[in-house]
């Protein structure tokens, strides 16, 4: 009788063990974070406010570090990119682990998409809680390659960077002072009332005299041409650009004034 009151005793807490550990289980599983959460385009705030400020990109990048972390897979493979535009670190993301503090985790970075030891991985620290949609747009991260440990918010902007940075600079639609219309995609094409074209924007050029865009120009012998541009009183004003002296200089005079409608 006794034996089977120890046996039934035994079971019971077995149980008990088994549940609570499930229940433990399924929390951990339901904060769970994989890579897949984290792609994207990941831009520092503090640079992001003032793009958005001045919609001028090298301005902004000599008021704050423009350090951007990418997150983006490709075939089976997440690679790790973290860049201010002049220096850039990639990596491979291998795992995200649990970190000790409730939100906090670790991301697992290797040379390449092999087993790698503990010795030889890098580990980027950060912190961050899902949004009403269970989706993580804002992280704290501690980045190691670029500011060298330091943290910082960032903010998911995207999966593609130059469609979220043409998004803040140009995009849009305008008009000039004779009513005629020009207009600038997210997905870098730009039309002039004589020509359509694609473009790319300069996002750190510290050699350069003035904001541009390179443009697409198969008259061109390299195929491209740039132009300059400056936002002034809520006006996009365009200018001729050249390259002189390996420095990219603007006409001081605009050759067109858009308003945006």
């Amino acid at each position: 009788m006794m034996k089977r009151r120890l046996i039934l005793i035994v079971c019971t807490s077995l149980a008990l063990m088994w549940g609570i550990s499930g229940l433990a289980q399924n929390q951990a599983r339901g904060d769970r974070v994989y890579i897949r959460d984290l792609e994207g385009i990941w831009m520092d705030e503090a640079y992001l406010k003032e793009l958005r400020a001045t919609k001028m990109p090298h301005q902004s990048a000599k008021k704050q570090r423009p350090v951007v972390i990418a997150v983006k897979r490709e075939g089976r493979v997440y690679p790790f990119v973290s860049t201010d535009f002049e220096k850039a670190a990639l990596m491979v993301v291998l795992d995200v682990e649990p970190d000790l503090e409730p939100g906090s985790y670790r991301l697992v970075l290797g040379v390449k998409n092999a087993p790698t030891s503990s010795d030889e991985a890098k580990y980027v620290l950060f912190k961050g809680t899902r949004n009403a949609n269970k989706v993580f747009d804002k992280l704290e991260i501690k980045e190691l390659f670029i500011t060298k440990g330091q943290w910082a918010n960032y903010e998911r902007v995207g999966l593609e960077l130059g469609p979220a940075v043409n998004r803040i600079v140009l995009t849009g639609n305008y008009k000039d002072r004779k009513g005629r219309e020009w207009s600038f995609a997210d997905n870098g094409k730009a039309s002039f009332p004589d020509k359509t074209f694609y473009y790319e924007l300069s996002l750190n050029d510290k050699s350069a005299k003035c904001e541009y865009f390179e443009a697409e120009d198969l008259e061109s012998p390299d195929g491209k041409r740039l132009y300059g541009f400056r936002w002034k009183r809520g006006e996009l004003q365009l200018y001729e650009a050249t390259v002189r002296k390996d420095r990219v200089r603007c006409e001081p005079v605009p050759f067109a004034f858009l308003k945006p409608y």
